[in-house]
C-alpha cells in the first residue's frame, strides 16, 4: 500500500496523533491488525460456507470475527504491555509502600535543588 493511503485512512491518523503526542500506539496498531484478520476470517469462513445469506450474512460473520479479533488482539496487546512493565488496568489500591518511599525520596530531591537555587541566588547577589 502507498504511505499516502495509508495516512489518509483515519485509523492511522489516530496512529500519528497518538504517536506524536508521546503516547504509545502500538496497543492500539494490535487491535486495528486484530480487527482486520477478524473481517478478512469472516469473509473467508463466509464464502467457505457457499456464500449463502449474501450480503447480510457476510457481514454477520465479518463484523462478528472482527470483534473477536480485536478483543483477542487488545488482550495480547494489553499481556505485551504488562511485560514492558507498563500499567494496564486503573489504580484502584491505594499506593504500597515501595511507591510512597519513592515518591518522598523525589520530593525531598527537589526540596533539596530548590534550597541549592535559593542559595546559589543569593550568594550571587551578594
Amino acid at each position: 500500500m502507498p504511505a499516502a493511503f495509508i495516512r489518509t485512512l483515519p485509523a492511522m491518523g489516530m496512529l500519528e496523533r497518538i504517536g506524536g503526542q508521546g503516547g504509545n500506539s502500538s496497543r492500539l496498531r494490535w487491535v486495528l491488525w486484530g480487527v482486520l484478520l477478524g473481517l478478512v476470517w469472516g469473509t473467508i469462513m463466509w464464502a467457505i460456507t457457499g456464500a449463502t445469506g449474501g450480503v447480510t450474512v457476510w457481514l454477520y460473520i465479518s463484523l462478528t470475527t472482527a470483534m473477536i479479533g480485536g478483543g483477542v488482539a487488545a488482550i495480547f496487546g494489553a499481556m505485551n504491555a504488562r511485560k514492558k512493565g507498563e500499567r494496564v488496568t486503573p489504580r484502584i489500591m491505594p499506593k504500597d509502600a515501595a511507591e510512597k518511599k519513592a515518591e518522598s525520596k523525589a520530593a525531598k530531591a527537589e526540596a533539596r535543588a530548590e534550597s541549592k537555587a535559593q542559595a546559589d541566588a543569593r550568594k550571587q547577589s551578594r
